[in-house]
């Protein structure tokens, strides 16, 4: 039981009970406490509300947010956040559920592809590897097409490999479909990014010749594929455009192409992509800067990263060169990172100063993680019996450094993979106590369970837009509203407005509910919320504002 246990630990146990645990390890890390929270605002209110819209109207081609067509994206996250909340009922767990389990999934195929590649123990490594990069982390929790789309655009790049190096029609058609799903996720331009992948991959594959080009492009069965990918992907533009016309083009175009070549970027640093990169596949980063070193010196090696190679290199030109930047587009090119540097963890341990190097760029990875979870616990102020799991980690990794008869990449992998997942679950435990000061399903209740507010009426908000109050309040939201605008409606009106400007309001407005409102930068921006919320808990609220819901009767 024992030398079972340590070959779990070290990855090296029988693969299968090897691959069955660590996803059960991952899933679970992945699940917890991922519906606790109300519906993060901006994005994911998104989402959310168009999809509540949907069950209120009945209509499930139609993308509304707050009552108004919402022609920015592709329907199949919407879509698939429906198909759960059809079965679990519409809520924060049955939105996100989808989004977590095709993150999951992705993992899943990292560790597929990573197999077909280089074989079973790289396909572990890559598992391992990519779960909890900080960026897969961060988005899981968010119901957005940024999980689906790194499921599909992996799914298609899976099964074009077994396609292509198979020789296999039924897969190659399957990657096809599996592009048509990437661009019914996110939108056509990534017809472009995946077939720019495929493309160089074939040109760089073996002699440059016209003939062997041609022939390798010839076994993609593109006049086939390329009219599968188009049905599927563009089905929803093109029924869109002529069931709307020009007022859904407009908003479409400039939200896919549009936004990728007008758009005024903040940051003009063509090295912005790198440096998100840096940031957000950690704790594989000096790992993936080793990588990247190691084939650079060998050139004969190179083939076997060509195709994450390409991946890579292909998504930082085309994202470099739009004007418009957003880091959460390198997402789809963590797998791609890690399949990096799998190979070079399965071979025969290095010597001298690339072993060196190697095991630094792992072991300090994971002593800094192991410090941030102490110094996470402390700050969240943890329970003590939480402290086991910095403790945990710790043990692990001097058992892996100095017992384990383990080679060298299973050590260095396992001990970034068990000190991240246990760095998670210390974040994750800290999640249910933003809800103190997240309180917009109270709103919503407040609302609701007042027999006296007609369903219908809309709600006016003070000077902004709280982005997810139209789906807990479950009505249509008048925005950047003011003082006067909330005196001057005539008949029943209900409003949130700031707490300050309470005495500008006719008498005849009742106070429903009074409390505090994130009133700094977005949500999304996690780390400052994290701070704003941990500083209001000593009584420092300089990050909220006081807001009451106010009623009047006719």
């Amino acid at each position: 039981m024992k030398n079972n246990l340590l070959q779990i630990i070290e990855l090296r146990a029988d693969h299968k009970s090897q691959k069955l645990l660590m996803m059960i390890f991952i899933s679970f890390i992945y699940l917890f406490h991922f519906g606790i929270n109300d519906i993060w605002t901006p994005n994911e209110s998104f989402y959310a509300e168009a999809v509540r819209e949907m069950f209120e109207t009945g209509n499930f081609i139609d993308i509304n947010y707050n009552y108004e067509p919402r022609y920015n994206k592709p329907p199949l996250t919407y879509w698939l956040m429906a198909l759960s909340a059809g079965i679990f009922g519409l809520s924060e767990f049955s939105l996100r559920l989808p989004i977590i389990l095709l993150g999951i999934g992705s993992i899943w195929l990292t560790y597929l592809l990573g197999k077909k590649m280089y074989g079973e123990r790289a396909g572990i490594y890559s598992m391992a590897l990519v779960a909890f990069t900080i960026q897969y982390l961060a988005v899981k929790q968010y119901a957005s097409p940024e999980m689906p789309l790194t499921f599909f655009f992996t799914l298609t790049i899976y099964w074009f490999y077994i396609g292509f190096k198979e020789n296999n029609l039924r897969y190659l058609l399957l990657s096809y479909v599996a592009l048509g799903l990437t661009t019914l996720t996110k939108g056509f331009p990534y017809i472009i990014v995946i077939g720019g992948i495929i493309g160089l991959y074939i040109l760089l594959l073996g002699q440059f010749t016209w003939q062997r080009i041609w022939t390798d492009i010839k076994r993609l069965k593109p006049h086939i594929g390329i009219p599968l990918t188009l049905v599927i992907g563009l089905s929803w533009i093109i029924f869109m455009y002529l069931k709307d016309g020009e007022a859904f083009w407009e908003i479409y175009y400039t939200e896919t192409f549009g936004r990728a070549l007008s758009k005024e970027s903040k940051s003009l640093n063509p090295f912005f992509y790198l440096e998100v990169l840096s940031w957000s596949v950690l704790p594989c980063t000096l790992g993936f800067i080793y990588a990247i070193i190691f084939f650079i010196r060998h050139k004969n090696l190179r083939k076997e990263v060509l195709l994450p190679a390409c991946w890579l290199i292909v998504m930082l030109v085309i994202f470099t060169i739009s004007k418009g930047k957003l880091p959460t587009y390198m997402i789809q090119a963590h797998p791609a990172v890690v399949l990096m540097i799998a190979p070079i963890l399965i071979k025969s341990p290095p010597k001298g100063i690339s072993k060196t190097l190697i095991s630094i760029s792992f072991w300090l990875v994971s002593i800094g993680l192991i410090i941030i979870n102490f110094y996470a616990n402390h700050l969240f102020k943890l329970d003590l019996v939480f402290y086991l799991l910095p403790i945990v980690s710790s043990i692990c990794l001097i058992y892996l450094v100095f017992k384990s008869k383990a080679d060298l990449g299973g050590k260095l992998t396992a001990s970034v993979f068990w000190v991240g997942g246990f760095l998670a679950i210390s974040f994750a435990l800290f999640l249910p106590r933003l809800e103190k000061f997240r309180p917009y399903n109270e709103i919503g209740n407040t609302i609701r369970s007042n027999e006296k507010i007609p369903s219908e009426l809309p709600i006016y908000i003070q000077g902004t837009l709280i982005h997810n109050i139209p789906y807990y309040a479950e009505r249509k939201v008048l925005r950047d509203a003011t003082i006067a605008d909330i005196n001057d409606s005539k008949g029943e009106t209900l409003a949130l407005v700031r707490q300050e400007d309470i005495a500008e309001l006719d008498p005849e407005f009742d106070s429903l509910w009074t409390g505090l409102i994130y009133d700094f930068s977005s949500e999304s921006q996690f780390a400052k919320l994290v701070m704003a919320v941990l500083k209001a808990e000593e009584g420092n609220l300089e990050k909220f504002a006081v807001f009451e819901l106010v009623y009047r009767a006719q």
